[in-house]
């Protein structure tokens, strides 16, 4: 439940960060604002690794992290449509908030027996959130135009307050040094082949989460039509969970499904220049059949007596693949738009084929 509603009170306002900048400047401080976010979720997270040395209160970082998102969205009501100017400071915030909210999650997650279960069951109890969002932002956009952002941060606010009630407090007993979160990666060869494929879907996925809505508005036209044209992809998108991931997952080989997912949305990715609604909607298809299936492996092969050490390793490299495709969407800035997409998805094949190397060092129990 705590996942949920802090998934719905987000909904309402994270998909249009990077367009809420875009719409009130352009296109390269919506680049900026994801790329110093992605810097700063990693120096949250390594940060609460220190700290739990000596402090070791799960639900305190949780908390923390909460009141970072909130302090987030309302210093975004303050500066309105002079927010592109303080991206770096937005970034901050929103990244450290993210660390500290993500550390706390994963500890309390690590202890979820069935993680794929997991993540079905959320994807449903999330179609509430994806019936009601884009009724709630497209409505509300739809008159009030700019100023419904602010409607919207201020609704997101709300919410938050009431997550940090839902979850229950939880110590961690291991222990974080910065050297052995390092080690693990080599020392652990099914965990090198998970988390190098993760690495690299998450910085393709963190990059396409925030350009997708600006190429859905773009297609759209309108915050009507952006609404509905979301409701229609998120559709499509539960259907893949229900139909694939769920009741087909043990009749596929995972490993081939992964790679036919990356390949599909790879080819469907040069329809942007002249169809883009048929890449989102192979995006919308396979996105969920490629990421979340490489990460359950991937928590399944943690040792539990060196959690903290495997969840900061895990952030350092998610996070560095995120920092590396925002550089690289930074350095194509000036380009068209359109480019920005169709050059870092190839980049999925390649983390699917790292996956499937590893198909016979990776363990499928517990799946």
């Amino acid at each position: 439940m705590s996942s949920w509603l802090f998934g719905l009170a987000n909904s309402f306002s994270s998909p249009l960060l990077s367009l809420y900048i875009y719409v009130t400047s352009s296109i390269y401080y919506s680049i900026y604002f994801i790329l110093y976010t992605s810097i700063f979720i990693l120096i949250g997270y390594i940060l609460v690794g220190y700290i739990i040395n000596v402090y070791n209160k799960i639900i305190t970082f949780y908390k923390i992290g909460i009141g970072l998102y909130i302090l987030f969205y309302l210093l975004l009501l303050l500066l309105n449509n002079n927010a592109y100017k303080y991206t770096l400071l937005l970034g901050a915030i929103y990244g450290i908030a993210q660390g500290y909210y993500w550390f706390a999650w994963d500890v309390i997650f690590y202890k979820v027996q069935n993680k794929l279960s997991f993540f079905n069951k959320s994807s449903y109890l999330g179609v509430i959130s994806s019936l009601l969002s884009p009724l709630v932002y497209g409505s509300i956009l739809s008159v009030f135009h700019k100023f419904g952002y602010a409607i919207l941060f201020s609704i997101t606010s709300m919410i938050l307050v009431f997550v940090i009630l839902l979850v229950e407090s939880t110590d961690v007993e291991s222990k974080f040094d910065l050297k052995k979160s390092f080690t693990i990666f080599i020392e652990n060869e099914p965990y090198k082949y998970t988390m190098t494929s993760l690495t690299i879907t998450s910085g393709v996925n963190y990059v396409l989460s925030n350009l997708n809505p600006i190429l859905i508005y773009q297609v759209a036209k309108s915050y009507e039509d952006f609404a509905i044209l979301n409701y229609i992809l998120t559709g499509i998108s539960l259907i893949s969970v229900y139909v694939i991931r769920q009741r087909l997952m043990n009749k596929i080989d995972k490993f081939k499904l992964v790679l036919a997912s990356s390949i599909t949305i790879t080819v469907s990715s040069i329809s942007i220049f002249f169809f883009p609604i048929f890449y989102l909607i192979i995006f919308y298809i396979t996105s969920p059949l490629i990421y979340p299936i490489i990460d359950v492996y991937n928590w399944n092969i943690m040792n539990k007596n060196l959690l903290i050490n495997f969840l900061v390793n895990r952030q350092i490299f998610l996070n560095l693949g995120r920092i590396s495709f925002s550089f690289i969407e930074v350095l194509m800035s000036n380009s068209f738009f359109p480019e920005q997409i169709i050059l870092i998805i190839p980049s999925l094949i390649v983390a699917s084929l790292i996956f499937h190397r590893g198909k016979k060092k990776i363990s499928y129990e517990k799946f």
